[in-house]
């Protein structure tokens, strides 16, 4: 058993026998409290928290309760030294031989460990680029966050429905249209950019033309026009995605959600609850004080529940704005019975959260389900440190297949989650080309190649014909340095890394897991360069030479598993 899964069992049911002495009839939640590994190693291998938060149940003061802890752990015989600290902190010193066996433990467990979770039904909303033209760089980092915690939430045991949502509707729709026949009948070259009403770029002209090929364009209707454009440009966003290892499960049309069928059902639950009402809205800032008129409007009662103004659900020539369309699509969901709504939108779309959820929680009240949004932050391309403008309304943004062109989609998929997503990202061309710590998807990967070779230096070096390293019933009491203990301890957690990340929907906290195990790995192999003594390999003791590639292979496996999750390649060879 994996140390953190031992000592949770190990307090918990200390925890337990003290609700049963005090006649506590109920059972302890042993997801309350925390086993961590501290920064510090003076706080020992690990340190819990259980005693602040059970001795007011007990009627304890939280030193009082880790002191009688202390008493009971203290007779465990993997357990060298404890102390209590501080409130009540127990900082708990394991003996070396428990540390040495975790290594075969983390080995035994990596593709068989059983995660402690509620499996969900979970669907997770990503992407959704408007169909108006090729994907840009900050699509990229929503793409991978998305398809990253799907692949982390799978992991762990969630049932997860990855959907693009595809916003075919709208005033978008009516310019890409336009953009598209403004390009089959611009005879004269007249410049795009100086139409505002257009879309800019040259990627829509190549659209016109392939729609337009052998007369397309005046056989079809304007219904089966506007899907053959929307088509072709889906598809080669999908083409695009494909190429990072990005996919989908689901694809929802907007159009065909918001089906007049979807409207009514949805405007009769808003009527029936004294949601809607027409009215007129005040002038938007953002309004243009010449083009504005004051309509009446079909209105949401947005203020009721704390938002500033009311908001439109209809236009006045009877289209759905974005929010309406937003309460359909996210209501038809919720009638899926999904546990967990999880979308990944932009920063921009920041103040529009609560808005939608508080018209979501009013219209199904006894509904048991969670919405929840993670906001990407900017992307910045640098060059050299040096900022690459980019406008995308005037046609001269940078791609993300330019991008993945450029560095491939290991170094794209890497970078894009490796900072928390309210953390604005700086993708520089020139680091992520270098072959130095300071790419950090280039030392990940190196770390594991370094692994792979060392393995193959030791069969060589001691003749040993199998192709695996069997650790099950090795000697690993050679593992008795402070660097093997650390490697140790680290690579024993990282399930719990995994379990962190899924619950937060924080995947940089397994690309800055894997960046630091690395970052120990090259320090170790280079304590040999320092100490001969300390040589991974030392060609004349079979012994200390196996108990260390056993820590090499294990962080080898460790390695590849979490850059399989993230869906980035594990070269042997570099």
């Amino acid at each position: 058993m994996l140390f953190h899964d031992y000592l949770k069992n190990k307090l918990n049911n200390l925890i337990c026998e003290e609700f049963l002495t005090n006649g506590i009839q109920e059972t302890p939640d042993e997801s309350s409290f925390n086993i961590e590994i501290p920064s510090n190693k003076k706080f020992g291998d690990v340190s819990s928290n259980i005693a602040m938060i059970f001795s007011k149940k007990l009627n304890l003061k939280p030193r009082e309760l880790a002191d009688k802890l202390f008493i009971q752990l203290n007779e465990d015989k993997f357990i060298e030294k404890l102390e209590v600290v501080g409130p009540g902190f127990l900082n708990i010193f394991f003996k070396e031989s428990f540390w040495q066996n975790q290594l075969k433990e983390v080995a035994r467990n990596i593709k068989i460990y059983k995660y402690k979770i509620t499996k969900k039904k979970i669907c997770l909303e990503f992407v959704s680029a408007n169909p108006t033209g090729l994907m840009h760089i900050g699509h990229a980092r929503g793409a991978v966050l998305g398809d990253t915690i799907a692949s982390i939430l799978e992991e762990v045991g969630h049932d997860v429905t990855r959907e693009y949502y595809i916003n075919d509707a709208g005033e978008q729709i009516k310019k890409l249209i336009n953009t598209i026949i403004f390009h089959h009948k611009n005879l004269t070259n007249k410049k795009i950019n100086d139409d505002k009403n257009l879309y800019p770029g040259t990627y829509l002209k190549e659209i016109s033309d392939a729609v337009y090929k052998n007369n397309l364009g005046k056989e079809l209707s304007d219904y089966n026009f506007e899907k053959k454009i929307i088509d072709l440009i889906i598809n080669d966003i999908k083409k695009d995605l494909k190429v990072i290892k990005v996919n989908h499960s689901s694809f929802v049309s907007e159009r065909r959600i918001s089906s007049k069928e979807n409207v009514d059902k949805v405007l009769k639950r808003l009527k029936n609850k004294n949601l809607i009402y027409e009215g007129f809205q005040e002038r938007p800032r953002s309004a243009n004080n010449e083009n504005w008129k004051k309509d009446k409007l079909l209105l949401f009662k947005s203020q009721k529940l704390g938002d500033d103004n009311d908001r439109a659900l209809m236009k006045p020539n009877g289209d759905l704005t974005y929010f309406m369309s937003d309460i359909i699509y996210h209501q038809n969901k919720i009638d899926k019975n999904y546990d967990i709504l999880l979308n990944i939108w932009g920063v921009d779309h920041s103040g529009y959260v609560k808005r939608l959820e508080n018209a979501l929680k009013e219209l199904n009240i006894k509904k048991k389900y969670s919405f929840e949004v993670k906001l990407t932050s900017l992307v910045n391309l640098l060059e050299g440190k040096k900022i690459m403008k980019m406008s995308k309304r005037d046609g001269n943004y940078v791609t993300m297949r330019e991008v993945v062109e450029k560095v491939g989609s290991d170094a794209l998929r890497f970078m894009m989650i490796s900072r928390n997503v309210d953390k604005k990202i700086d993708f520089d061309f020139k680091v992520i080309k270098s072959k130095t710590k300071e790419n950090p998807v280039f030392y990940v990967q190196y770390a594991y190649a370094r692994c792979m070779s060392l393995i193959e230096a030791f069969k060589r070096t001691f003749d040993c014909p199998s192709k695996k390293i069997d650790i099950n019933n090795a000697d690993l009491s050679f593992l008795d340095f402070d660097e093997d203990k650390v490697l140790i301890i680290k690579l024993s957690n990282f399930f719990n890394v995994i379990i962190a990340s899924s619950k937060s929907y924080e995947p940089h906290k397994i690309a800055n897991y894997l960046y630091d195990l690395a970052k120990d790995f090259h320090a170790y192999w280079g304590l040999g360069k320092l100490d001969p003594s300390r040589k991974i390999i030392s060609d004349n003791n079979y012994e200390i030479s196996f108990s260390r590639i056993s820590l090499v292979y294990v962080i080898s496996l460790i390695i590849k598993r979490g850059l399989e999750i993230l869906k980035i390649d594990c070269p042997e060879n570099m």
